[in-house]
């Protein structure tokens, strides 16, 4: 497991550039509140493309029916 500092512009979150060109990995990610409001609805959008690959596939239609 890798912890890493980064920046969410509210859109995308940033790589630190020693890590850039890694291969694809799984991550969890963990916001950090400074008194500031978190725009929540950013941050889900931001992680949309990736949730989306994990859960539109035909193992995980199986827990739709569910």
């Amino acid at each position: 497991m890798l912890a890493m500092k980064s920046k969410f512009d509210g859109e995308k979150i940033s790589v630190p550039e020693e890590l850039r060109g890694m291969p694809p990995v799984e991550v969890i990610i963990v916001v950090e509140e400074d008194g500031k409001q978190i725009a929540t609805n950013s941050l889900l959008k931001a992680q949309e493309d990736a949730l989306r690959k994990v859960w539109d596939n035909t193992g995980d239609a199986d827990y739709d029916k569910l």
